[in-house]
């Protein structure tokens, strides 16, 4: 029949896509460069940390980049202060070399890139390297970009991003699925097809913020200042896009509490997708968005056919076996334990939440750090 043979190709067609993330993956260079090239050779680099009421995770940052096996006159610390109602500014004051930058303009759509485009025309290093305030490095971390960036001719450097969590049912599906997306960054930077960075772990020389004019075009969107960005540096330099596959370079933040908060944020990232100007990542997005919704509506097709009755839970076994060799690789990298059990049991939400933020976020407005934006 016609719908099971339409089933039959998008999991013919995802299928392939995930055994191509899986390639990637195994492909990229593995492990640290740690002593590869001296400190006397590194360049300048500003680490920048935009900040809105970061109260209760700025000095903890601020406190692993202090005590980064780094040169420290080689390194300038940025903070700026997006319209803080708490003590963020007072805290990164109270570090010795911190500079507070503090950003005050109204009326804006995306107050983050415009906070990011004042910290790097400020800067003073050869090298932005950005994070955010609720995140916690190695201490081997700055040295591990580094070395990336000089050895490998870099003019963008995506590094990884893991979710900690405290073991509930939301923390631990964050931590799954943010996994993922970071295991299809790496992949999709390597084989050179899907160009993706998370702004909470990447760098760039500063020339190249300024050759590429910023944020510029991108500017009126409140999400996707490490998309966009990166996508113009590839425009650009389109060899010169690495992914630092070394668990020195990785940085830690905590999962989201609650639920709303986190697919509101889920929202936010799924609202530039209406903006994406390269066809294989509308592709992509499309094929993954597809085949997960098809699973929603044989479910409900099942109350009423009893042969979406037999193929549902087929199908949904089909997919988590697709699945788990890219998964368990991923995972195993960022040292999460996972089980094919586990995995399996977080599918259903995995899809409903899938579908369904990407509808919402481009149905319109949603809420991030106390704003609504669109």
């Amino acid at each position: 029949m016609l719908w099971l043979f339409t089933f039959l190709l998008l999991t013919l067609a995802y299928g392939l896509l995930i055994g191509s993330f899986k390639r990637g993956w195994k492909e990229l260079p593995t492990g640290s460069l740690a002593n590869s090239i001296p400190w006397e050779e590194f360049p300048t680099v500003s680490v920048i940390i935009p900040a809105r009421n970061e109260e209760k995770n700025i000095g903890q940052l601020l406190e692993a980049l202090r005590q980064q096996d780094f040169p420290a006159e080689k390194l300038e610390i940025i903070v700026v202060d997006d319209h803080s109602e708490d003590q963020t500014a007072a805290i990164a004051r109270s570090f010795l070399n911190v500079r507070v930058l503090p950003f005050r303009e109204e009326g804006l759509n995306s107050y983050k890139k415009k906070a990011l485009e004042k910290a790097v025309a400020a800067a003073c290093g050869e090298l932005i390297v950005c994070t955010d305030a609720d995140c916690i490095p190695t201490k081997e971390w700055l040295s591990e970009l580094v070395r990336n960036y000089l050895t490998r001719d870099a003019a963008f450097v995506a590094a990884p991003v893991v979710l900690t969590n405290e073991g509930s049912l939301l923390g631990r599906f964050q931590t799954l699925d943010f996994l993922v997306l970071q295991g299809i960054t790496g992949a999709g930077i390597q084989q050179g097809s899907l160009p993706m960075a998370n702004g909470a772990n990447m760098a760039y020389p500063k020339k190249v913020f300024e050759d590429v004019d910023g944020y510029k075009g991108a500017d009126k969107l409140a999400s996707g200042d490490d998309f966009f960005l990166l996508h113009k540096i590839v425009t650009k330099y389109p060899r010169k896009i690495i992914f630092v596959k070394s668990t020195n370079a990785i940085v830690k933040t905590a999962a989201l509490p609650h639920w709303k908060d986190f697919i509101q944020q889920r929202i936010r990232w799924a609202s530039k997708s209406a903006h994406y100007k390269e066809k294989s990542i509308t592709a992509v997005l499309g094929l993954v968005w597809t085949y997960n919704a098809f699973f929603i509506l044989t479910f409900v097709g099942a109350w009423f056919d009893w042969q979406l009755a037999v193929i549902f839970p087929i199908a949904l076994l089909l997919k988590t076996l697709m699945e788990w060799p890219f998964v368990k690789s991923v995972a195993d990298f960022f040292q999460v334990p996972i089980t094919l059990l586990a995995f399996f049991g977080f599918q259903p939400l995995h899809i409903l939440y899938t579908v369904f933020t990407g509808l919402l976020g481009l149905a319109g407005p949603y809420q991030w750090k106390g704003r609504k934006v669109k």
